[in-house]
């Protein structure tokens, strides 16, 4: 039953995530343009509802962090009664992807970029390193991902 419920519960989740997902995509694409005395530059193309996909977003990804850093939270607790070795070793994944960040914040540029009709406060040496920070370990795991993807299947057939 409660197999059944969770399996609901998350189906359900996920439909109401999509349909608002498509529905912003579709104002975004489908809502027309900005009016000209509005736009920031006259003469580039300013989506109505840009700013709707950007919250949407935001929102997906805060959601979406606060849960992995909840259930992570609540394994290593889980896996610290039964087995401390094995829940150390899970804190280690965590700590490895802290250094991961440092690591790439210290790589970022904080160079001022010159941005046409920009007049925001994020052009700023911290904003830009954190930004850079955010793209450098991007490409730094879907690298790695690809990376086991390929060497995955050739580490089992060894055994």
């Amino acid at each position: 039953m409660a197999v059944t419920k969770i399996h609901r519960t998350s189906r359900t989740t996920l439909i109401i995530g999509v349909i608002i997902s498509i529905i912003v995509l579709a104002l975004f694409f489908f809502g027309g343009q900005v009016a000209d005395h509005e736009k920031v530059a006259a003469d580039m193309s300013e989506p109505k509802f840009t700013d709707l996909i950007l919250y949407w977003s935001y929102i997906l990804l805060v959601v979406t962090v606060v849960i992995l850093i909840a259930f992570a939270i609540i394994d290593f607790a889980r896996g610290l009664k039964e087995n401390p070795k094995k829940a150390m070793s899970g804190f280690l994944a965590i700590l490895a992807l802290g250094a991961l960040l440092v690591v790439t914040y210290i790589m970022g540029d904080g160079t001022l970029l010159n941005i046409p009709g920009y007049e925001g406060t994020d052009n700023v040496p911290g904003m830009l390193k954190l930004t850079d920070m955010w793209l450098y370990s991007c490409y730094f795991m879907m690298i790695v991902t690809v990376l086991a993807l390929i060497f995955s299947p050739l580490m089992a057939r060894r055994k």
